[in-house]
């Protein structure tokens, strides 16, 4: 694998022997950079853009913001270097200083988590599970009250 600056470096250095008037220019974009943003977002899914100079707010309007349950102090960047390493960052959006975090700008194949804040937390403490249960007792109790109603009324 080559860094941008390694393959220019490469295409210009096979050039120059065909090029002895003048010196080429090789500049190589990458059109495809794809980011994930997943977690408390209105829109979660992976983003292809040309741009390569994404920030963390650019790569979550892609995801058409935060909800109201994402910890904003807490935003998780993973990011995966050529030999495979991961680092996580932890951003505070909520910190003006954030642009002078190395994860302020998104890189190539960087996943952004947004953390449930404690109020969305608390509300998915019962699973669904729990939750076809509960709607499963509340039709039988009220199937009772109304079988009752009717026992009562037909006297």
């Amino acid at each position: 694998d080559m860094t941008k600056k390694e393959l220019e470096s490469y295409i210009l250095e096979k050039l120059k022997p065909a090029f002895t008037q003048e010196l080429p220019i090789v500049t190589i974009r990458i059109h495809n950079y794809s980011r994930n943003v997943l977690g408390e977002v209105n829109s979660p899914g992976n983003f292809t853009t040309a741009n390569e100079r994404l920030t963390i707010f650019e790569g979550l309007a892609l995801a058409n913001d935060m909800t109201i349950y994402g910890k904003r102090e807490n935003v998780k960047v993973l990011r995966e270097d050529s030999d495979g390493n991961k680092t996580y960052y932890t951003l505070n959006l909520n910190d003006k200083n954030v642009i002078n975090s190395p994860a302020y700008f998104l890189q190539q194949n960087d996943v952004v988590y947004i953390e449930p804040n404690q109020s969305r937390a608390n509300s998915s403490k019962y699973g669904a599970a729990e939750s076809y249960r509960i709607s499963t007792m509340s039709v039988l109790i009220s199937l009772a009250t109304m079988a009752v109603t009717i026992f009562a009324a037909t006297k």
